[in-house]
């Protein structure tokens, strides 16, 4: 039986929906040139080859081939597509679809390249300011998965979106070279043989599945066409269902504190992010994005995670995007961890087909 949820919770699902809804609805009209009215249809033939103004077709300005093409309201083409990522509009572009495919491992201190994952998503402009989406991610052999489909919609065009996405999902647990359960030679240090560290040793329990509705407000403001500011891309996540293992936090074992699996009620999470892009040359793209993610809105100490991503994207043309992803899993880790030891690495490629 699924947990009843407060009135101001329900509140704010519908609103992101309704959002979501006008997004779809209220946005999505196309432009078209204004007609004439009866008047200036009966001119005579003179009135006709002039333009506004009284000008003729003689005296217009030649077009400047080597200005960029016009795109009133992002309305690209494949052709015209851009290639600088910060010119890219928030949402794709109708009937222009994005499929990408990533390979990633872990690289933290006593993990590196034992586990990894496969994970395959796609876009699909609907129009220009509304985008379905959906995909399935894992790491760690499987241990760590996420299944998701939604959709995004612009309440701002090209400033602020409005993102919702069912998502069923686990998270991977790691074990910790210096619990009870026998470990690895590699959590020795020779030099302390009787001293085991409080980090994950590399092998990683699965979590319980959840079920979520993930509500996010994308957000980007250029503060020059080679900066801007992005945030928001995840914000909170409606929980269906608990779990009594779903990720590792400091817990008290006979009085002494060790990381440890820690339970997920159906509370919401708390997920904001925040970053900034740098573009600087058209094909190259560089951003750095953090995430404050607290389960159950629980701000107590060792309850919540920072997890820190940079990310480097190639753009040869406007099909193509080849990039890679360096996330370190939490920068605010328990006591007796190192912000850099904890790390993940994804090499992805994304290309666009379409009209």
């Amino acid at each position: 039986m699924l947990p009843s949820f407060s009135r101001g919770l329900r509140l704010a699902l519908v609103l992101a929906l309704g959002a979501g809804y006008v997004a779809w609805q209220g946005l999505g009209h196309p432009a078209y040139a204004q007609g004439g009215d009866d008047d200036e249809e009966s001119g005579d033939d003179d009135a006709d080859s002039k333009g506004k103004g009284g000008e003729t077709e003689e005296d217009q300005p030649e077009e400047d081939k080597d200005q960029p093409p016009v795109t009133a309201g992002g309305l690209f083409t494949m052709n015209t597509y851009p290639v600088r990522e910060l010119f890219r509009p928030l949402t794709m572009t109708q009937h222009i679809t994005q499929v990408r495919v990533g390979l990633g491992t872990d690289i933290s201190a006593k993990g590196a390249f034992g586990t990894g994952g496969l994970s395959a998503e796609g876009q699909y402009g609907v129009t220009d300011n509304f985008t379905v989406l959906g995909g399935i991610t894992d790491a760690y052999n499987f241990k760590q998965f996420s299944v998701y489909a939604g959709f995004e919609g612009a309440l701002v065009y090209d400033l602020l979106d409005v993102r919702v996405a069912a998502n069923l999902h686990r998270n991977a647990i790691a074990r910790y070279c210096d619990s009870d359960a026998e470990r690895p030679d590699n959590c020795t240090d020779p030099m302390m043989p009787d001293t085991l560290p409080n980090i994950p040793d590399g092998n990683y329990d699965a979590g319980g599945t959840k079920f979520s509705i993930d509500i996010g407000f994308p957000f980007r403001y250029a503060i020059k066409p080679e900066i801007a500011i992005v945030a928001l891309q995840t914000l909170i996540s409606v929980d269906f269902n608990a779990v009594d293992k779903d990720h590792g936090a400091q817990v008290q074992q006979d009085g002494v504190t060790k990381v440890g699996a820690v339970k997920n009620s159906a509370k919401p999470d708390l997920n904001p992010s925040v970053g900034i892009a740098i573009n600087p040359v058209p094909a190259l793209s560089v951003v750095a994005l953090a995430q404050l993610r607290i389960p159950d809105f629980d701000t107590s100490a060792g309850n919540f995670q920072v997890p820190v991503t940079g990310r480097v994207e190639f753009s040869p043309n406007q099909k193509w995007d080849v990039g890679l992803e360096f996330t370190l899993l939490n920068v605010k880790p328990p006591e007796g961890q190192s912000a850099i030891d904890n790390r993940f690495i994804n090499l992805f490629v994304q290309t666009r087909i379409g009209k």
